[in-house]
């Protein structure tokens, strides 16, 4: 993501969109951000507690509560770097059996920590593409 971002001012990323009714890359970032926490709050509370439930996630609500077109770029870029630090070293830290540990999901749905995990990085690779259509930019093929 820093890659993508490098160069990209605050006009820019309230301008550059996925599309006519898409999200502007501002917005994007919010977005993965908010999900970052909710990421880790959710993997925290399984370690903690016997099987939790989750609420669901309206994303939209979540962006209108957070007025995501009036943050500023480099502080929610630091936020999301911080709490993606905080994650990854959460998740060292965990013993081999906290991996296996289960939450559950408003529909019924189990998920264990090593899928939030995994989910937490796809959840941001989905969002890169997304950023980068927004930019205009594309995916080198022989990476």
């Amino acid at each position: 993501y820093e890659l993508i971002l490098r160069g990209i001012d605050q006009d820019k990323a309230l301008s550059a969109t996925d599309g006519p009714d898409g999200w502007c890359v501002l917005e994007i970032l919010c977005h993965v951000n908010d999900f970052e926490g909710i990421y880790t709050e959710r993997i925290r509370r399984i370690v903690d507690e016997d099987r939790p439930r989750f609420p669901n996630v309206d994303h939209m609500a979540l962006a209108a509560e957070g007025s995501y077109k009036s943050q500023s770029l480099p502080a929610v870029w630091a936020q999301f770097v911080a709490r993606r630090r905080e994650l990854v070293a959460y998740l060292e830290s965990l013993p081999d059996e906290a991996w296996s540990r289960e939450g559950v999901y408003s529909d019924g749905t189990v998920g264990t920590v090593a899928e939030l995990a995994i989910n937490a990085g796809l959840h941001e690779v989905n969002h890169i593409e997304q950023t980068m259509k927004a930019l205009g930019l594309s995916v080198p093929v022989d990476f």
